[in-house]
């Protein structure tokens, strides 16, 4: 017989990390998302910014304003929204070439705007 709430319960577990520093950046996510917090990531494709073009269907950069293509053809946004906020972080809101640059980036930032926030909050 199949037990589905096993079943279940092993699908709601946290995927088989074998990089530690993304278990560790999504660790941080999690609690704070649980706290009412709300953390988007963007993707942008740079040809509809004007760094990149297209001829004969494929991309290059442009070159006047990124003829060294330091800008990625598609680059990543973070967003943070506190609870209870409509408007995100600006401090928390950054650009980047990978998801991956993007999470270590934001991770220990979040917490510590968070920690200052929470301060700010107990001392009012």
């Amino acid at each position: 017989m199949i037990n589905y709430t096993e079943m279940r319960a092993e699908a709601n577990k946290l995927p088989n990390w074998t990089n530690e520093e993304l278990k560790t950046a999504f660790t941080i996510f999690e609690r704070y998302l649980k706290q009412g917090w709300k953390i988007e990531l963007e993707q942008v494709d740079q040809l509809q910014t004007g760094y990149w073009k297209t001829r004969n269907g494929l991309p290059f950069p442009d070159q006047w304003n990124n003829y060294t293509s330091r800008i990625s053809l598609v680059t990543w946004s973070t967003y943070v929204y506190p609870p209870d906020s409509e408007d995100y972080v600006e401090r928390l809101n950054a650009s980047f070439n990978s998801p991956m640059e993007a999470y270590k980036w934001l991770a220990p930032l979040l917490v510590k705007y968070a920690n200052e926030r929470r301060k700010d909050e107990e001392a009012q």
